[in-house]
C-alpha cells in the first residue's frame, strides 16, 4: 500500500538557535498570517530548556492555523532518582507530541533486545529532521506518537539517500552550459541544423489561391492579351492551305497581329506596374494594399497569430531537444527572418521586358509577305513544262496550252492578291505570261504526239491542272511558313504566359502571404533576440563558475542521466525565457523584441534554479519544468542497484537500526507498542517486503523510523502557571 505526499509544507522552528528564539519571542508582535499556510510545526529544542521555554510553547499552541506540533527534544535525561526526568510541555497537550533524541551519536539496536549493539549508528538527528519535514511522514509520526503513553517516543532510524555528488553536478552543469552556448568548431559535433524552423517558414508561406479580381485592370489586360494573341495565332493558321488561299482571312490577319501586339504591350505594362507596386508596398508600405487590390490583386491572407506562435514554439522545442546550440538556433532564426521578403519580383519581368522590346515591332508592323522572287520564281519551270505538255496534246490543238497558261496567270495573281499587305504583282505576272507563251510556242515546233484518244488526253490535261494547283498551294504554304517564322506570334504567347505566371507566383509566394511573412520574420527576429539574451546569461555563469571535476565520480548511467536532467533544465529555462515572446507573437500587437526583458528574465530564472538546486536538490522538479521524464530516468539509474534501499524498506520493529539515544538509555525504552514508519522517494519503485504502508515523498531518501514508547516513570507533563504580563496573551 502506498500513500502519496500532500503539497503542504512543514514549518521548522529550531529553538536552539538565536534565530529561532528571536522568531518565537516576536510572535506577540507578529501577524500570524506571516507564518504562511502550513498547519504543521516541527519544533526542535533541548531537554534542558523545555521548562524555560514553556511560554513560547504556549504562544505556538495558541496560533489558530497550527493543528499539529512535533517537538523534537534533544539531550540527555538526568536519572537522579528524584522522579520523572523528561518533562514535556503541557501547553502542547492538545496539539503536540514529543520525540526524544539523546545526546551524541545513536547506537545500533534491535528493538526486541535489552542491550544495544557495538559501535555507533549510521543515522543522526539531522536525518530524522529531514524525514519529519516530509508532510506525510510528519502526519504519520504525529498520529502514531499521539497514541503512545504521554504522547512521547524515542526514534530509531535507518535511511539511505539517492543523491548526486555536488562536485559532479557542478561539473556536468558547466559542461551542459558550454554545450548549449558552443560556437564554431566546438559546436559542430552537436549542432546539426534541422528543418524544424525552415518547415515553419515554408508552412507559413504556403501557396494560397492566386486569382486576379475579375473586371480589374490587371485581369482585363491579362484576358485581353490572351484573347488577342489567340486570335492572331488562329488567323496565322487559317492562312495555310487551299482554304487560306481562297478565303478572306488575309484581310484581317495584319489587324489581328497589331491587336495582339498592343494587347501584350498593355499587359506587360500593367504587370510591371503591379510587380513594382508589390515590391514598393512590401518594402516601404506604399502604395497601400487597397490600391493593389484595385489593380486586381487579391487581399493578403489573414494572419493566425496563435497558430504561428505555437508552430514556432514546437519548432524551437524540437530543435533544442535535438541538441541544437543556442547560438546556432539564434543564427538560423535570424537568417530565416532576414531572408523573408528579401527577394524582389521583377527578375523575370525584366527579362520578359527585354524580350518583348526585341520583337514587339514585328508584331505591330509585321515584315513583308514575300512571294517574289522566291518562292514564285520556283513556279516558272513548272509553268513552262505544264504548258509545253499541254501544247503537245493531240486532238485539242492549241486550246489546252492557252487554257493552262491562263490558269497559271490567274493562280499567280491569286497568290499576290491573297498575300497580307500590299504586293507588286506586275513583274511576277509578266514573267508567268512570258514563260507560258514561250512554252506554247515551243510546242508548235515539235510534231504532236500520236493520238491516244480523247479520254486519255483529257486525263492528262486534268493531271496537268492538278500539278498546277498543287504547286501553287505548296508555294503558298511555303511563303506562309516563312512569314510566320518571322512574325513573333509564338513569342507573344510565351511572353504573355510568363507574365501571367510571374503575377501568379508573386501573388502566391509574396503578396498573399505577405502579412504572414512579415509577422513570421518579426517573430523569428524576436526569438533570436531572446535566445541571444539566454546565451549572454549562460555565458556569464560559465565565466563566473570555472569549477572543474574534482575526482568525485558517478556510475556511467548516473552521470548520463544527470547530464540529461541538467540539459533538460537549461532548455526549460530557455523556453521559459521565450514564453513571453511566444505570448507576444500569438497576440495581434506589434512585436517589440524586448531583449532587455529576456535578459532580466534569464538572470532571474538562473538565480532561481541555482537556489532550487541548493535547497530543494536536483531530484525535485523546478517550478518551470513540466516534463519529469529525465528525472525519472535518473532516479531509475540511482535506485536500480540500491540493495541498501531494499533492506531499509524491509525493516521491522525488531530489525537493527540506529536508535537515537545513548547505550545506557536503551533501558528507558518500552519495546511493546513500537511502530515503524516507512517512507521513500516517489520515484523509487521498491515496495516493502511485508506489503505495509510506504509514504511517498518528494525527496531523495528512503527510510524507516522506529517509534518506541518511553517507560512511564521518566515522562511527565509539566504545567506552568504564568501571570499575565502587560502584553496579555497576544500571540
Amino acid at each position: 500500500m502506498t500513500r502519496f505526499e500532500t503539497p503542504d509544507s512543514v514549518m521548522t522552528l529550531d529553538l536552539r538557535t538565536p534565530e529561532g528564539q528571536s522568531y518565537v519571542e516576536n510572535l506577540r508582535r507578529r501577524d500570524v498570517s506571516e507564518l504562511g499556510p502550513s498547519n504543521r510545526l516541527l519544533v526542535v529544542d533541548t531537554t534542558a530548556a523545555l521548562s524555560e521555554h514553556h511560554e513560547w510553547f504556549e504562544r505556538l499552541a495558541m496560533l489558530p492555523q497550527v493543528d499539529a506540533v512535533v517537538l523534537v527534544a534533544v539531550g540527555a535525561i538526568d536519572l537522579d532518582g528524584k522522579g520523572p526526568s523528561l518533562r514535556t510541555p503541557s501547553a502542547l497537550a492538545n496539539v503536540g507530541v514529543t520525540v526524544w533524541v539523546g545526546d551524541g551519536a545513536g547506537v545500533p539496536w534491535q528493538g526486541g533486545s535489552r542491550r544495544p549493539g557495538a559501535g555507533r549508528g549510521d543515522a543522526g538527528v539531522e536525518d530524522l529532521l529531514t524525514a519529519l519535514r516530509f508532510p506525510l511522514v510528519f502526519d504519520k509520526v504525529f498520529a502514531e506518537v499521539s497514541e503512545m503513553p504521554h504522547q512521547a517516543a524515542n526514534p530509531g532510524l535507518a535511511v539511505d539517500y539517492a543523491t548526486v555528488e555536488p562536485a559532479m553536478m557542478r561539473a556536468l552543469k558547466l559542461r551542459a552550459l558550454r554545450q548549449l552556448v558552443a560556437t564554431g568548431v566546438a559546436a559542430r559535433q552537436h549542432d546539426r541544423e534541422s528543418a524544424e524552423l525552415a518547415s515553419v517558414v515554408r508552412g507559413a508561406a504556403e501557396r494560397d489561391a492566386a486569382s486576379l479580381r475579375p473586371g480589374s485592370p490587371l485581369h482585363d489586360a491579362m484576358t485581353t492579351a490572351q484573347s488577342r494573341v489567340g486570335a492572331a495565332a488562329r488567323a496565322m493558321d487559317a492562312l495555310r492551305g487551299f482554304s487560306g488561299l481562297l478565303g478572306g482571312v488575309h484581310r484581317v490577319v495584319l489587324a489581328r497581329l497589331a491587336e495582339a501586339g498592343e494587347a501584350v504591350t498593355r499587359h506587360h505594362k500593367a504587370t510591371t506596374r503591379a510587380l513594382e507596386d508589390v515590391d514598393s508596398s512590401l518594402a516601404e508600405g506604399y502604395p497601400s494594399p487597397a490600391e493593389l487590390v484595385e489593380q486586381g490583386l487579391p487581399s493578403p491572407a489573414p494572419v493566425n497569430s496563435v497558430e504561428l506562435a505555437e508552430s514556432l514554439r514546437k519548432a524551437v522545442v524540437a530543435e533544442l531537444a535535438g541538441g541544437r546550440t543556442l547560438p546556432g538556433l539564434a543564427d538560423q532564426a535570424r537568417g530565416l527572418g532576414n531572408q523573408l521578403g528579401a527577394a524582389r519580383s521583377l527578375v523575370v519581368a525584366e527579362s520578359v521586358d527585354a524580350e518583348i522590346r526585341s520583337w514587339i515591332g514585328k508584331l505591330l508592323k509585321p515584315p513583308a509577305f514575300r512571294l517574289w522572287p522566291s518562292p514564285v520564281m520556283h513556279l516558272l519551270p513548272v509553268v513552262f513544262v505544264t504548258c509545253l505538255l499541254a501544247a503537245w496534246l493531240p486532238g485539242l490543238r492549241w486550246w489546252p496550252a492557252v487554257g493552262l497558261g491562263l490558269l497559271w496567270v490567274l493562280a499567280v495573281a491569286l497568290l499576290f492578291h491573297r498575300a497580307p499587305g500590299v504586293q507588286d504583282a506586275r513583274i511576277p505576272l509578266a514573267a508567268t505570261v512570258l514563260v507560258a507563251v514561250a512554252s506554247g510556242a515551243a510546242g508548235t515546233f515539235f510534231p504532236p504526239l500520236p493520238s491516244f484518244g480523247l479520254l486519255i488526253t483529257i486525263g492528262v490535261l486534268v493531271v496537268l491542272v492538278a500539278v498546277a494547283v498543287g504547286s501553287v498551294v505548296a508555294v503558298w504554304n511555303h511563303a506562309v511558313t516563312t512569314w510566320a517564322d518571322e512574325v513573333p506570334v509564338r513569342r507573344a504567347a510565351r511572353a504573355n504566359r510568363l507574365l501571367v505566371e510571374q503575377v501568379t507566383r508573386t501573388i502566391e509566394e509574396r503578396w498573399t502571404p505577405s502579412d504572414r511573412n512579415r509577422r513570421l520574420a518579426d517573430a523569428l527576429l524576436v526569438i533570436a533576440g531572446a535566445i541571444d539574451a539566454v546565451v549572454e546569461v549562460f555565458g556569464d555563469v560559465i565565466s563566473d563558475r570555472r569549477e572543474h571535476h574534482d575526482g568525485v565520480t558517478l556510475s556511467v548511467d548516473s552521470s548520463a542521466g544527470l547530464a540529461e536532467v541538467l540539459h533538460h533544465d537549461l532548455v526549460a529555462i530557455t523556453l521559459e525565457v521565450l514564453r513571453p515572446s511566444f505570448d507576444e507573437i500569438s497576440s495581434r500587437t506589434p512585436l517589440s523584441g524586448d531583449s532587455q526583458r529576456s535578459l532580466l528574465r534569464a538572470q532571474e530564472l538562473v538565480a532561481e534554479y541555482n537556489d532550487h538546486l541548493d535547497h530543494a536538490g536536483l531530484r525535485e522538479l523546478p517550478p518551470f519544468v513540466t516534463d519529469d521524464g529525465p528525472r525519472r530516468r535518473l532516479a531509475a539509474a540511482l535506485w536500480q542497484n540500491s540493495d541498501a534501499s531494499r533492506r531499509v524498506l524491509s525493516l521491522t520493529a525488531r530489525s537493527l537500526m540506529t536508535q537515537l539515544c545513548a547505550a545506557e538509555d536503551i533501558r528507558l525504552l518500552q519495546a511493546d507498542g513500537t511502530v515503524v514508519v516507512h517512507f521513500a522517494s516517489s520515484d523509487m519503485d521498491l515496495p516493502p517486503a511485508d506489503g505495509g504502508v510506504v509514504i511517498r515523498t518528494r525527496g531523495d531518501a528512503v527510510g524507516a523510523i522506529r517509534l518506541t514508547p518511553l517507560v512511564n516513570r521518566i515522562v511527565q507533563r509539566e504545567v506552568h502557571v504564568v501571570a499575565p504580563g502587560p502584553e496579555g496573551d497576544a500571540g
